[in-house]
């Protein structure tokens, strides 16, 4: 018994000098995200940001085509809560047969944190109500900040991270696929009017900061692994 709870523990996180290895940039621009999600929270809770936002709902289907809209069923489907949390569910297992103990857990970590910080403390908080006139029927509760949007946007790129230190090369490719289906999935909400466009702006904020602390503990982890097996 004593023995496996050696084992555990050899492979738990060791996020030790944890603000040593985030990155400078990374604190640049998690700073700003987090600035910009405040004035955001600011402007939506104020009422300021509700006529900006129901004029660029509005513009979405004066400048979209209407083919746009099975477009943006299937992005929206395909952030849907059920689909990402196979994908988790999936990445998850193939991280632990492959052994990759601190990127499951961070993995599983951030997904589920994301998924309590959007659907318990902030949006009960802000109790921002979704647009009118919604074009999906699935799209319940309040609106601000959009979970949809944060947790896509963190497990995507925690995962095209993953791939990226072992295929290097495929950078480009890796964060470009993430990037582009996390704005498709934005500009689709706001098209099936599911939520605000300060509801995504917001989110991708949050999304930022949190991939910029899960990249910073698993590299923390790693380097204190090697240390101490060294």
């Amino acid at each position: 018994m004593q023995i496996k709870i050696q084992n555990l523990k050899k492979h738990l996180l060791k996020p030790k000098k944890f603000f040593y290895y985030f990155n400078r940039v990374n604190l640049f621009f998690s700073s700003i995200a987090l600035l910009i999600f405040i004035l955001i929270s600011i402007g939506v809770s104020s009422g300021e940001l509700k006529s900006l936002d129901e004029y660029i709902l509005a513009q979405l289907h004066i400048i979209l085509p209407d083919w746009f809209f099975n477009i943006a069923k299937a992005s929206y489907f395909i952030g849907e809560a059920e689909v990402a949390a196979f994908i988790v569910l999936f990445s998850l297992i193939f991280l632990v047969r492959k052994k990759l103990w601190d990127e499951a857990q961070v993995l599983a970590l951030f997904t589920l944190s994301i998924l309590i910080l959007i659907d318990r403390i902030l949006k009960p908080f802000f109790a921002i109500a979704r647009p009118l006139d919604r074009l999906v029927d699935n799209a319940f509760g309040y609106s601000f900040p959009s979970g949809h949007a944060s947790g896509n946007l963190i497990l995507y790129f925690l995962l095209a991270y993953f791939i990226v230190q072992s295929f290097p090369k495929y950078r480009f490719i890796c964060y470009f696929i993430p990037t582009f289906s996390i704005i498709l999935m934005g500009i689709s909400s706001a098209y099936l009017r599911v939520h605000w466009v300060s509801d995504i702006f917001a989110s991708y904020c949050i999304g930022y900061i949190m991939v910029s602390l899960a990249i910073t503990l698993l590299k923390s982890s790693q380097k204190n692994s090697s240390i101490s097996e060294s």
